[in-house]
């Protein structure tokens, strides 16, 4: 408690706080989401430096596959929708002990700065590059150069 205390007071005294942003993994079939989604609302409003990313999981799976590498880089065993990440913490679920977590961790994150959640992932594989230009000779040049060769050759012999 006395941690919670000292944050706000030096969230309060910081005149300029550094940028933070929050990634929210949610389902529009998942009940505790909406609740997730109010408290970040609170939060945003609390932290205006606070920029919350948020990502419907339900369709598609470029979303979803994204919220699986989140939750894998935080080391997540499972992971469940709300989702979220900021700083150093990712949680699911809700409740007050999830929102103490977040809110603990946007104010330390306001106070020193954090890198976005995504920069824990590992890079994407790089694209296979193009084969170089085939460098081989074209076969009517390779016919004509035996030809000539060849000509010149018998020229040589009959001489």
């Amino acid at each position: 408690m006395r941690r919670l205390l000292i944050l706000a007071a030096l969230v309060g005294a910081t005149a300029a706080a550094a940028p933070v942003e929050l990634h929210y993994f949610w389902s529009p079939t998942c009940p505790d989401c909406a609740r997730m989604k109010e408290f970040l609302g609170q939060l945003a409003a609390e932290f205006p430096e606070l920029t919350v990313i948020a990502h419907e999981v339900a369709v598609g799976t470029e979303n979803f596959e994204l919220m699986a590498a989140v939750a894998a880089a935080y080391g997540l065993k499972t992971f469940a929708t709300p989702l979220v990440a900021v700083g150093n913490v990712a949680t699911t679920g809700v409740g007050v002990a999830v929102e103490l977590a977040l809110w603990e961790e946007v104010a330390r994150c306001a106070l020193r700065g954090c890198p976005s959640p995504l920069s824990r992932l590992p890079p994407a594989p790089a694209q296979p590059l193009a084969p170089p230009p085939s460098r081989s000779v074209p076969v009517p040049i390779l016919v004509a150069l035996g030809v000539a060769l060849t000509l010149a050759l018998l020229w040589a012999l009959t001489r």
